[in-house]
C-alpha cells in the first residue's frame, strides 16, 4: 500500500504481536503501540520514570579528571573559557556549566561561535584563548579538533557527544560517552545532558547549595532539539525537564529567562511538539542568522524585564529565519528534484545562507527518502549540512572522504562539512558512489493500528499522552482510517469524519475523497494528516 507522498505504508499491527499480558493490562491498541516500539520490557520505567533510576556520573570516563582540573583552576584563580556551539544543545549545555561554575567562584567566560566563524575550534580561536585563559572547556564540540588542541598551550576539557574519529586529542580530558563508556544508555546523551552530569559532579565536589534538578528544563531542550534517541535514560531526563518547564510556565518555579521564552512562544502547555516547533527554533534562530549570544543570555537571565526584552528579540529573529528558510527550501527543492535519482543528493548555491541549510536538508531527506547535502558556496570554501533519512548511517560513509574536508563532524544522521569550493563537484560524485545501495531504499511510513479519528476515545488519548516525549526511537503514533466525509476548514486544517486534523502538505487535501484510506498521527496536541491512499479504494 502506498500514499500520494510516494511512501509505502508498513502495517506494523500485521507484523508484530504484543504479549497477552500487555493486552490484558493496557488494551489492544496501546499494547500494540508498546510492542511496535519495543517498549514491553521497560513498561514500568516508561510510564513512571524516576531520576533515582539514572546512572551515576561516575560511570562517565574522564569526569573525575575534569573535576580535579577545574578545582585546580578555581584554587589558582585561573580564567576558564567555556566554548560552546550555536545550536540548542550547545547553548543549553553552556548555560548549565556557566551557572554551576559561577557558583563555584570560578572566573568563567562563555564564548559561542557564529556561522561566520564556523562550528568548533580552529587555530585562530585557540590562539585567542591562549592569550586570555588558562583552561578551556568545550561544550558540544572538540572531539575531532585533534591538531588544534594538541598543538595548543592551553589545558582543555572536551565535553562532547559527537562521533569519535580514529584520532582524538591526546592533550585533552575527553568526556564523550561514545568513547570508552561501558553503559550503553550513556552513549546517547546530548551535550546538555553531559553538562548536567558534570554539573552534578561539581555540585558534590564543592558542596554547592544548588538543586541540580533546576537544570532539567535545559537538559530536555538540548536532548530533544538534537533528536537524541529516547532510550530509558534520555526519556527520564526529558520527561522531568518538560515537567519543570510546565512548572515554570505556571509560575511554580522561578526562572525568568526560560519563562519569557515560553510566554513569548505563546505555548499553553509544554510537550515534545512545542519543543520541536516552538522553543527549539527560537533558540536556534540567533545562531542561524545572527549571533547565538542572545539565546544564552536569555536562558541565564534572572531579571524579568531584561528576560522579556531578550525573548522578544529572539522571537523577531525567528520570524526572519522562517522567511529565509521558506525561500531557500523552495529553491533547494527545485534543484534536488533534478538530482533525485542519485544515491546521495548534493546541491549548492552562492546565495544560500549557511545557517538554515540543516533545516532544509533534513526536510528534503525525509521527503525524498535518501541522504541530502546542501551547501552554501563561497569563493574559497563550501559550507554544507548533510542529513540522512530512515536508518541510513551517513557518518560511516562520509568519514571515508575526510581527507577532502577542511572541517567536519557530526552524528550518524546529521553532519556538518566544510571543503574547498573547487572540490565540491568531486565530493558530489564520490559520495554518490559510496552510497550506491541507498537508491534501493524506499521511504516508508510505519502504521501502528487501524483506527478512524472519531474512534479515538479519551482513555486511549490519555494512555498515548503518557508516552511523551515523542521523538527519535519513539515516533508519534500513526493510525490508518477511511474517509467517510471531509471538508476543508482553512489552508492548514481539514475535517475528516467530523474530526479536525492539521495539514502540512496541501497536496494531501486534494487527494482526499470518500472511501479512501488515509494516515494521521497523534501529536499530543491534535491530529496531523500524514498521507492519503494513492489511487481509488
Amino acid at each position: 500500500m502506498r500514499g500520494v507522498s510516494g511512501k509505502r505504508w508498513i502495517l506494523l499491527y500485521r507484523e508484530i504481536k504484543p504479549r497477552r499480558e500487555t493486552v490484558d493490562r493496557f488494551g489492544e491498541v496501546f499494547a500494540q503501540i508498546l510492542a511496535n516500539r519495543g517498549f514491553e520490557e521497560d513498561v514500568e520505567l516508561l510510564l513512571e520514570p524516576k531520576l533515582s533510576q539514572i546512572p551515576s556520573y561516575s560511570q562517565l570516563p574522564g569526569i573525575q579528571e575534569a573535576v580535579e582540573r577545574i578545582r585546580k583552576a578555581i584554587k589558582k584563580g585561573e580564567k576558564v573559557i567555556l566554548y560552546g556551539d550555536y545550536d540548542v544543545d550547545g547553548i543549553t549545555g553552556t548555560s548549565i556549566l556557566y551557572t554551576v561554575l559561577k557558583r563555584t567562584g570560578a572566573k568563567v567566560y562563555p564564548v559561542l561561535p557564529n556561522r561566520q566563524t564556523g562550528y568548533g575550534l580552529n587555530k585562530e580561536l585557540i590562539s585567542v584563548f591562549e592569550k586570555y585563559g588558562e583552561l578551556l572547556i568545550t561544550v558540544d564540540n572538540g572531539t575531532a579538533a585533534v591538531e588544534e588542541i594538541d598543538n595548543s598551550r592551553i589545558d582543555t576539557i572536551v565535553l562532547d557527544h559527537h562521533n569519535v574519529p580514529e584520532s582524538i586529542p591526546k592533550k585533552a580530558i575527553l568526556i564523550n560517552p561514545r568513547f570508552r563508556s561501558e553503559n550503553r544508555l550513556l552513549k546517547d546523551l546530548s551535550s546538555s545532558a553531559l553538562s548536567f552530569y558534570l554539573g552534578i559532579a561539581l555540585v558534590r565536589e564543592f558542596n554547592l547549595d544548588i538543586d541540580v534538578r533546576e537544570f532539567l528544563d535545559l537538559v530536555s531542550l538540548g536532548l530533544l532539539a538534537d533528536c537524541m534517541p529516547l532510550n530509558p535514560l534520555n526519556r527520564i531526563l526529558s520527561v522531568k525537564g518538560i515537567e519543570l518547564m510546565n512548572y515554570i510556565l505556571e509560575g511554580r518555579v522561578r526562572k525568568p529567562g526560560v519563562r519569557a521564552l515560553l510566554e513569548t512562544s505563546g505555548v499553553k502547555r509544554i510537550t515534545s511538539k512545542t519543543v520541536y516547533f516552538d522553543l527549539a527554533p527560537r533558540l536556534n534562530a540567533p545562531g542561524r542568522i545572527s549571533k547565538p549570544d542572545v539565546a544564552l543570555k536569555l536562558l541565564v537571565e534572572r531579571d524579568e524585564k531584561r528576560a522579556k526584552s531578550l525573548a522578544i528579540k529572539l522571537d523577531n529573529l525567528n520570524r526572519i529565519r522562517r522567511i529565509m528558510t521558506k525561500k531557500t527550501y523552495e529553491e533547494v527543492r527545485k534543484k534536488a528534484q533534478r538530482e533525485r535519482d542519485r544515491n546521495f543528493i548534493i546541491v549548492w548555491d552562492r546565495e544560500w545562507h549557511s545557517g538554515i541549510l540543516g533545516i532544509v536538508a533534513g526536510r528534503l531527506a525525509g521527503e525524498l527518502g535518501k541522504p541530502v547535502g546542501v551547501f552554501a558556496l563561497g569563493k574559497k570554501k563550501a559550507v554544507g549540512s548533510l542529513r540522512s533519512s530512515e536508518d541510513i548511517n551517513i557518518y560511516e560513509g562520509v568519514s571515508k572522504l575526510s581527507d577532502m574536508f577542511l572541517k567536519w563532524g557530526g552524528h550518524d544522521k546529521a553532519m556538518g562539512v566544510t571543503l574547498p569550493s573547487e572540490r565540491l563537484e568531486e565530493f558530489k560524485e564520490k559520495v554518490n558512489e559510496l552510497f550506491i545501495k541507498v537508491s534501493k531504499e524506499e521511504p516508508t511510513i510505519p502504521v501502528d493500528w487501524e483506527l478512524n479519528p472519531e474512534e479515538l476515545r479519551p482513555e486511549l488519548t490519555e494512555q498515548l499522552s503518557k508516552l511523551e516525549p515523542y521523538g527519535e526511537g519513539n515516533p508519534y503514533p500513526v493510525f490508518m482510517g477511511r474517509v467517510k466525509s471531509f471538508k476543508r476548514i482553512s489552508r492548514y486544517e481539514v475535517e475528516i469524519n467530523g474530526v479536525k486534523l492539521t495539514v502540512w502538505d496541501e497536496g494531501l487535501v486534494n487527494a482526499l475523497s470518500e472511501g479512501k484510506r488515509f494516515l494521521y498521527s497523534f501529536t499530543g496536541e491534535g491530529l496531523l494528516l500524514e498521507d492519503v491512499e494513492n489511487g481509488a479504494s
